[in-house]
């Protein structure tokens, strides 16, 4: 295998990996918000050191890769970020975070995992996405998809017999509030997944994900920060503890708001919004695995079989986008050769 066979092989397999890394990451800053928020810090406030440190980390890894190639900021491209900071930042993770005081993570992520039908739906109702049910990959695709949401649902509501492993356990304490939470996901899920389909257009009117992710991060603390200083009245309720506190703010800031939503940006422009969100059911099986092997939470069957459900979902959605991909790429192809077939002169 040459050195060229070997760069397209990483080239194709990227953005597949980096979604999957993201996905890790997300779980794991879902279950340690869970044991965070239980001990009454406040949501906002939390949010705000958050994204106080991914504005900084980003920021300094755009600074290194793209202070030389950074596109002009128009005041448009300004406007077109700063709405995507208030709805796919502000908006969601609020929501995402304070959700957690009334519902388990892995409740959380079951509901994550309507992030690829809704995606899906507003993208072809925006047209980013073409059905072709005439076609092995568009039924492959729609097909992938009912799979995965269908694995969720089962880990949700199917629960069969219990595996427990010993370990130390959270404490959690019960809620009331299970419908409210539930509420509070479920608007979360359509502003993300509304931020992933601007992402594509945005991606290609300034072409600096790393720039642009530290930007939206700007505004979006400048956003939160209003939220929280106006719900967050005493100094006492700004202070930091150092534990575990501080772990899931360089958890979330640096890595879940940073990177992972720089992967999110990078693959919307370079693969489009469903091939992205096709990835968010895997969050709920690494947070179903996390929660169990730290936490102690109960395992149980229908857990393992909507895992696998939701694992042969994606893969099926991932093989049809890749026979997708390679078909038009076939007839792209042919279009340049049939372009480069000049007519003799007589």
């Amino acid at each position: 295998m040459g050195i060229s066979s070997i760069k397209n092989t990483l080239s194709r397999i990227a953005p597949h990996g980096s979604l999957v890394l993201g996905q890790v990451i997300t779980a794991s800053y879902i279950v340690l918000s869970k044991v965070i928020l239980v001990q009454g810090i406040s949501s906002t406030v939390f949010l705000v050191y958050q994204f106080i440190l991914a504005t900084a980390f980003m920021g300094a890894l755009a600074f290194v890769f793209e202070r030389n190639k950074m596109p002009p900021l128009t005041f448009r491209i300004l406007l077109g970020i700063f709405f995507l900071a208030l709805i796919g930042v502000t908006l969601a993770q609020i929501m995402l975070a304070t959700a957690l005081y009334f519902i388990s993570s892995t409740i959380e992520s079951s509901v994550l995992n309507m992030i690829p039908a809704i995606t899906y739906i507003l993208s072809l109702i925006s047209r980013q996405e073409k059905l072709e049910l005439n076609t092995l990959w568009g039924v492959g695709k729609v097909f992938g998809t009912v799979v995965s949401v269908s694995g969720a649902l089962t880990l949700m509501f199917w629960h069969g017999s219990t595996i427990r492993l010993n370990t130390i356990s959270a404490s959690s304490a019960a809620s009331n509030n299970w419908g409210l939470g539930l509420f509070m996901v479920v608007v979360g899920v359509v502003a993300f997944s509304s931020w992933i389909l601007m992402l594509e257009p945005m991606t290609k009117s300034f072409p600096a994900e790393l720039s642009m992710t530290a930007i939206m991060f700007f505004f979006a603390t400048l956003q939160t920060g209003i939220i929280a200083a106006a719900l967050n009245h005493k100094a006492s309720q700004w202070k930091l503890t150092w534990d575990l506190e501080l772990l899931n703010i360089f958890v979330g800031g640096a890595l879940n708001s940073g990177l992972a939503n720089f992967f999110v940006a990078w693959c919307a422009g370079l693969k489009g919004p469903v091939f992205v969100a096709s990835f968010s059911p895997l969050g709920l099986l690494f947070t179903t695995i996390l929660e169990f092997l730290f936490l102690g939470h109960s395992l149980s069957s229908g857990s393992v079989v909507g895992s696998i459900m939701i694992v042969v979902g994606l893969y099926i959605y991932l093989w049809s986008k890749d026979k997708e991909e390679a078909f038009h790429s076939m007839n792209d192809c042919d279009d340049d050769d049939q372009n480069q077939i000049t007519p003799l002169l007589v």
